[in-house]
């Protein structure tokens, strides 16, 4: 038995990475690249675009960093060396199965000295914060867009309720109680103290995450302006909100490699409302190119960065 855990783990990275490289290839040859043949982009605006969306990808390892010294980790790794590994956990979301990045991140961390409980403790806290951030701050712009009435009611109030379910969750009391009785069924005794939550680090977790959702939906508005020129300044707020409650709704998807189908579904239906059918459906499928060649961009550059420093 120590022997096949033995080799699991030796051969657990080049699996990880064959399966990246093969679904990857698949996510990308799923794409209708016939529907950029007409497409004139303003590439000032993409560049700017795409460096807003690098930015959120580490804006994301410094929520992890600051999630991990509020649930008390103590001489972390470098922000270089965190960077290095979530983005190579970070291009597991392309694997079918939500949990895929989240156990490759843990896995690779623990190798750092992180404590695998605190690790598991922070992703969770990551994966829910971030959907209940994302789908409070659009829903919060969205509600008060007269445009979105073409959405009923039931599902703005399903799309709140879960919302709300998340946050009852995620509330330290009933998230320590939660991860205690997990733990006791799985190790047969009972949790320390390093799997308690505090409702410091689940605030401050939600306000770094709604933050995240401007720096993201920011990005996803300067991407729409490179492609569609009839985009105002005015529809800002409401892209920020689009573009956010698509990608809760694909998160919040399981077993469906980074949010495909649902995410794109959502945001046909809302960039509808504000520009053509055909228009909406070219930006669609033009940001998941485009969200894909950013995750490979920022391996490359985390990639690159740390092994000039540790060189």
């Amino acid at each position: 038995m120590k022997n096949a855990v033995k080799w699991a783990k030796k051969f657990a990275t080049p699996i990880f990475v064959v399966l990246i490289i093969g679904f990857f290839a698949i996510y990308l040859r799923n794409i209708d690249y016939s529907a950029f043949a007409d497409l004139h982009i303003n590439w000032p605006l993409l560049i700017i675009a795409s460096l807003i969306s690098l930015s959120f990808r580490y804006w994301g390892v410094y929520i992890w960093r600051t999630i991990l010294k509020g649930l008390g980790a103590k001489e972390l790794p470098s922000f270089t060396l965190l960077s290095h590994v979530y983005a190579k956990a970070w291009m597991g979301r392309y694997i079918p199965g939500s949990v895929t990045w989240i156990a490759s991140k843990v896995f690779m961390a623990n190798k750092l000295g992180i404590s695998k409980s605190r690790l598991a403790v922070s992703s969770l806290l990551e994966a829910g914060m971030q959907i209940v951030a994302m789908m409070s701050i659009s829903l919060l712009i969205l509600a008060f867009d007269p445009r979105l009435d073409v959405i009923s009611a039931e599902i703005k109030l399903v799309l709140i309720i879960i919302a709300v379910i998340l946050l009852v969750f995620l509330y330290p009391p009933v998230l320590n109680r939660l991860l205690g009785f997990v733990y006791k069924i799985i190790k047969k005794k009972s949790a320390g103290n390093e799997l308690h939550a505090n409702m410091r680090v689940v605030v401050r977790s939600f306000v770094l995450y709604a933050a995240a959702t401007v720096i993201m939906g920011s990005a996803y508005y300067f991407l729409t302006l490179s492609l569609y020129p009839g985009t105002t300044i005015d529809s800002y707020f409401y892209l920020v909100g689009a573009f956010s409650l698509a990608g809760a709704l694909g998160m919040a998807t399981p077993f469906v490699p980074s949010g495909l189908g649902v995410r794109d579904g959502a945001q046909l239906v809302l960039l509808s409302i504000i520009m053509p059918t055909e228009i909406a459906l070219v930006i669609t499928i033009f940001s998941r190119l485009w969200s894909a060649i950013i995750d490979v961009a920022f391996y490359l550059v985390a990639q690159a960065v740390y092994r000039v420093k540790k060189g």
